[in-house]
């Protein structure tokens, strides 16, 4: 089965609005850079957002921005009443410390739930959950591998996943025995961002395959696993249109929980 991730966030978005037209919301995104990946998906947030009557605000900063700017920013957003929620868009460049600047978003604003201190669960492992939940994949005895240790996705669902007690392998594409590992797994989770990093002859039949990984190759969005991959899936969620778009509605969802929703 080949997920429809933007009829699941379709659906998703008309609950949303009717639970968010009452109130008055505010997110403010930082990018840094001009990563034609990263630009699509803010324009995603962007297209939602209006959508959902929520008012987003997008800071932007060249590639070169010093920490202190950004610091600066984050304290006058962290600050301001009229700003309910702040993601700042990953990666940033590596001059900067990423997990320092995601530690200065509040709690209370922390929609991405990056910070050490986030109230909030990620929104790709609700998304993933959303998947796994609409299709009743029972999880228990199953070897799960997790591909990809970035914090953004790999990291927070291999935590999520071992806290609620279920075996989880990991991996990246380091790891020497990479292809042993998925041919040996009932359920690979992928978010390096390598296109095609996984191929068809590296995954068992039936296999669930969750793919959070999305880079640019020719100019257009291409996952971690191979599309050829589905045609031996017993679930396959593809890019774009999988993960994603259900990522971005969760996001909203966490900026309406943060609000008293």
């Amino acid at each position: 089965m080949i997920i429809d991730g933007k009829k699941i966030a379709t659906e998703l978005k008309l609950e949303l609005k009717k639970n968010l037209s009452d109130r008055k919301l505010c997110l403010a995104i930082i990018l840094v850079g001009i990563d034609p990946v990263m630009v699509k998906f803010v324009a995603q947030k962007q297209k939602i957002a209006s959508e959902l009557g929520v008012e987003m605000k997008v800071w932007e900063f060249p590639i070169e921005v010093l920490e202190t700017d950004l610091v600066k920013v984050l304290d006058t957003l962290s600050n301001d009443n009229s700003v309910q929620g702040i993601l700042i868009q990953l990666p940033l460049p590596t001059h900067l410390n990423t997990k320092a600047l995601l530690n200065l978003i509040p709690a209370q604003k922390d929609v991405d739930a990056l910070s050490e201190n986030a109230s909030v669960e990620s929104p790709v492992v609700l998304a993933i959950w959303e998947i796994l939940n609409r299709q009743r994949i029972d999880l228990i005895g199953k070897k799960i591998l997790v591909v990809g240790q970035g914090q953004l996705v790999g990291r927070p669902i291999a935590i999520n996943l071992a806290q609620a007690g279920f075996e989880v392998e990991t991996a990246d594409v380091k790891t020497t025995n990479l292809i042993e590992l998925t041919r040996q797994a009932d359920v690979i989770i992928s978010g390096v961002g390598k296109p095609g990093l996984i191929k068809s002859d590296m995954v068992k039949a039936g296999a669930v395959l969750i793919d959070c990984g999305t880079s640019e190759q020719a100019g257009q969005l291409k996952g971690d696993l191979d599309p050829a991959c589905a045609d031996k899936a017993s679930l396959f969620t593809p890019v774009p249109g999988g993960i994603g778009p259900i990522m971005v509605l969760k996001l909203f969802e966490n900026l309406k929980i943060l609000n008293n929703g």
